[in-house]
């Protein structure tokens, strides 16, 4: 879809960054189920997001769907989340990750049970 630098720059007003909070790759969007975007506010992306993403989908995903960096997917996604039309689910820090050991005795467990 993206035709070289001008055209990222246009859908994005020159922006390099979502006004709202850091959105990594990772973080999860999701179209709020009711919400009211005004037509004229969103551009084509934007509403092939809203389509997308009522299904979960990475920030990563959104891009690669829609052939566009990373960086301008975060612009788009971070408009959307602004104005309460997705919500956004950050990813789940490190520390809040299962230890590998407890998730290999839980596999360990799983398998007994057969």
């Amino acid at each position: 879809m993206s035709r070289g630098p001008v055209r990222p720059y246009v859908i994005t007003g020159g922006r390099s960054r979502a006004g709202r909070g850091a959105l990594e790759f990772e973080s999860l969007v999701r179209t709020v189920p009711g919400a009211r975007v005004d037509p004229m506010a969103v551009n084509r992306e934007q509403r092939t997001i809203l389509a997308l993403c009522r299904e979960l989908l990475s920030v990563a995903e959104v891009a690669a769907h829609l052939g566009l960096p990373i960086s301008v997917s975060k612009v788009l996604v971070g408009d959307l989340w602004e104005s309460g039309a997705v919500q956004v689910l950050p990813p789940v820090r490190q520390a809040e990750r299962a230890p590998a050991g407890l998730l290999e005795e839980v596999l360990v467990g799983l398998r007994q049970l057969r």
